[in-house]
């Protein structure tokens, strides 16, 4: 029987790649104009992939906030000899973060998931690896502040997913038993296989279907894989 649902948020709910994207390529622009679009792109896309795993090392309770932002305007200069120019990390962060805000997106699928699921009579938690002030901006951003019973970030405990204390105690928040929550989220290991180790009914949203591997692995291990929100509903209400 499942008494409760804790989703995940960022490309679970809101389109975050595309905001990170577009704030990134723009961030770069305005700083370092003279090294071309191609190279604006680019860097664009390695600040949204992280190939550093700064954003890890903040999950896990490593580093603040400020330090993995840092570390990645840094890697980027590194990586694409930007060059250096003064107090570079408040003037990325003055540039990226208008755009990001105006970028802010909840997915199609969304608001009718919520009317769909509120039917059931569960209460609804997020769980996320994000900052609490940047998690509550987009909350904002997007008419979902306050929807949800359950707001559990990273800041909460210090350390995020995916650690199975995280997952427990977003269930504690949430006054449901693991086993009788409906974890969903778009990581398959940081997320659902997470989720699914630490008792939790994982279930996988998969919006760009395509990873025939990683679908085996999630239905070797007894979990649904759905690629619309639209999908859940029926499964809150499956004994």
């Amino acid at each position: 029987m499942i008494t409760a649902l804790l989703l995940d948020v960022d490309d679970t709910l809101i389109d975050t790649r595309a905001a990170m994207l577009a704030a990134g390529q723009a961030a770069v622009a305005e700083l370092w104009p003279h090294v071309g679009s191609e190279v604006h792109r680019a860097a664009g896309v390695q600040f949204h992939g992280d190939p550093g795993g700064f954003f890890g090392r903040f999950s896990a309770g490593e580093m603040s906030f400020a330090q993995m932002r840092q570390a990645r305007v840094a890697h980027l200069v590194e990586s694409f000899s930007l060059g250096v120019i003064d107090e570079v990390n408040l003037r990325f962060e003055d540039a990226y973060e208008p755009v990001f805000s105006a970028n802010v997106r909840l997915f199609d699928d969304v608001r009718p998931f919520l009317e769909a699921a509120s039917t059931v009579g569960i209460p609804m938690g997020l769980l996320t690896n994000s900052s609490a002030r940047y998690t509550q901006q987009k909350l904002q951003i997007t008419g979902l502040a306050g929807v949800f019973a359950v707001v559990a970030t990273r800041d909460t405990l210090g350390f995020g997913k995916p650690d199975p204390r995280a997952f427990h105690h977003a269930c504690q928040l949430l006054r449901s038993a693991p086993a009788e929550t409906i974890y969903v989220g778009d990581d398959l290991q940081i997320d659902v296989m997470a989720a699914k180790d630490a008792g939790l009914s994982a279930v996988w949203l998969q919006r760009d279907p395509g990873d025939s591997q990683g679908c085996a692995r999630a239905w070797a291990r007894g979990i649904p894989v759905i690629t619309s929100l639209s999908q859940v509903p029926a499964l809150l209400s499956a004994d």
